[in-house]
């Protein structure tokens, strides 16, 4: 049994070591290729979600924009402050859609930025920015800017 085992010595060892580090080298080669190849298929996962991440956002912003009218519009004060209070919740529905939107592409950091304002600022005041913002997100037609391109302030007539 023990004559089986053979002790390596001179240029049989030295050819052993050789191929253990090629091996290894090997591995270590294949193991960083797979890495970067799963590495570019997550992020490239993560921009692909964002713009969808952010129209699921704005579809909740829609629907909490629709139920403030709503509010605005009700006689009666209890059920106009049950309305409210729905129509920010809404909008607290869509800001955690909106941040991972936002986190794989910054073009969406705007509507995070103005979701996160309604704990503090009144949705009245907020009304109009999301619904600028999410008119870039969600095109009505086909000659709306998308979103990250430069838009004039209105106020600025543009030269031809």
């Amino acid at each position: 049994m023990l004559a089986d085992f053979k002790i390596l010595a001179g240029k049989d060892r030295q050819m052993d070591g050789r191929i253990i580090r090629r091996s290894r080298q090997t591995y270590r080669i294949l193991l960083a290729s797979c890495a970067i190849a799963l590495g570019g298929t997550l992020l490239a996962a993560c921009g692909a979600s964002a713009g969808a991440n952010a129209k699921e956002a704005c579809g909740f912003v829609d629907q909490s924009i629709a139920q403030f009218n709503q509010a605005n519009s009700e006689a009666n004060p209890g059920l106009a402050k049950a309305q409210q209070k729905k129509a920010l919740d809404l909008l607290g529905s869509a800001l955690p859609l909106a941040s991972v939107a936002a986190g794989s592409n910054g073009v969406y950091q705007a509507l995070m930025a103005t979701l996160s304002e309604s704990s503090r600022v009144p949705e009245k005041l907020l009304v109009n920015a999301l619904s600028r913002e999410c008119a870039q997100v969600l095109p009505s037609n086909a000659d709306q800017q998308a979103p990250g391109g430069f838009v004039p302030p209105a106020n600025v007539k543009a030269s031809s």
